[in-house]
């Protein structure tokens, strides 16, 4: 036999020494490259548990990707929301300037609040697959911009998380 042949391993050590032949017979088949009759054997289960193996991550897979679509559509949820409160905020405050005579402050103040408003609504029509693919355009298109953005984020939120995690006067 050749030496790489895959049927010269086989059976090594299973058969008994009044078999020499190079052929194996009938009653000593065993799964190979070429697949074979006894699926009991342990290299017949390698494509059985590489494929279950495959299902298992592809199940995972799926399962990570409906979580983090659903994280995606909570944060827009909640993102719109606060756009859309900062907007009427500043609404009001348009108002508040213009009552008191700013009126070249308040039309400034009423187009942010116009901007924002229109961006909430863009932003709530918006799938999360569209705005990954919109931050993933602006990274290469502008990636210092970019950066700077997340640094900005980054501490919007340390700060936010800072300010909800302080204890109450410290008595309890």
């Amino acid at each position: 036999m050749e030496p790489n042949d895959p049927g010269k391993h086989q059976g090594r050590g299973t058969q008994s020494s009044s078999q020499s032949s190079p052929l194996p017979d009938a009653s000593s088949q065993h799964v190979g490259a070429s697949g074979g009759a006894d699926s009991s054997k342990p290299g017949s289960n390698t494509d059985s548990v590489a494929g279950s193996a495959r299902e298992l991550g592809s199940e995972a897979v799926k399962a990570a990707q409906a979580k983090a679509k659903e994280g995606a559509d909570t944060a827009k949820r909640t993102v719109s929301s606060t756009v859309s409160h900062g907007a009427e905020a500043l609404g009001c405050a348009a108002d508040s300037l213009r009552d008191q005579g700013e009126e070249t402050l308040a039309q400034t103040t009423t187009s942010i609040a116009s901007g924002l408003s229109e961006y909430a609504e863009r932003l709530e029509k918006r799938t999360s697959e569209d705005l990954t693919q919109d931050l993933v355009r602006l990274a290469r298109q502008n990636p210092t911009l970019f950066v700077l953005g997340s640094v900005g984020v980054g501490i919007a939120l340390s700060r936010f998380f800072k300010a909800s995690s302080r204890p109450s006067d410290g008595y309890s």
